[in-house]
């Protein structure tokens, strides 16, 4: 069984990584930069300028080209720590970090960042965990007193049973859904149960 399971991570693992290397190296990814990508960016960066004024401590899980921390620009956070399954990925937003960044190749279902934070954001990634409540409780344990999390869903067939099998865990402070000519996307902000904002 453990060689099986050896096998799975080296090969297994490894697809999956490799795809979303393909994927940003082809360029699949580029609508991220698009028109119809910036309502969802805007709110997001919107309710960090909003709710963490100054300049807040911030982990991006699943952070792609690292799209958000250029949307946010330098002046509005302190530390900006952002991780992403792809090499391919961090390599592109590696090149437009600034000293407040660091950008990791990783997995949100493994890694364990180094520090807490004031606000810790899922644009779009919380789905391709494989226990997506139990990874934000755990990242939850990362969070500043009055820390938030912002997760970002795309609306599809199983959006819904997945913002309910969240809502197990955390309470619901705002919640903002932008609608584009490609898609619709709701956006929230979380606290953990018993957490006072």
């Amino acid at each position: 069984m453990q060689a099986l399971t050896s096998f799975f991570k080296r090969k297994i693992l490894r697809i999956d990584r490799d795809r979303w290397n393909y994927q940003y190296d082809k360029g699949l990814w580029d609508g991220l930069k698009g028109l119809d990508e910036l309502a969802r960016f805007s709110v997001i960066v919107g309710y960090i300028k909003f709710l963490k004024p100054g300049q807040p401590e911030i982990l991006e899980i699943g952070c792609g080209e690292g799209f958000l921390q250029q949307r946010l620009q330098t002046q509005n956070y302190g530390r900006f720590v952002a991780f992403d399954i792809s090499d391919s990925a961090i390599k592109n937003a590696q090149a437009q970090a600034d000293e407040k960044c660091t950008y990791l190749v990783a997995d949100m279902d493994k890694y364990a960042p180094a520090g807490q934070f004031d606000m810790i954001v899922f644009n779009e990634s919380i789905y391709y965990s494989k226990h997506p409540l139990k990874t934000l409780q755990r990242f939850a344990t990362y969070l500043k007193a009055n820390g938030l999390l912002i997760v970002t869903i795309n609306d599809h067939k199983h959006s819904d049973a997945l913002w309910q099998s969240i809502k197990d865990g955390f309470e619901l402070m705002d919640e903002a859904t932008t609608v584009t000519t490609k898609s619709t996307c709701v956006c929230k902000v979380l606290l953990p149960k018993g957490a006072k904002s």
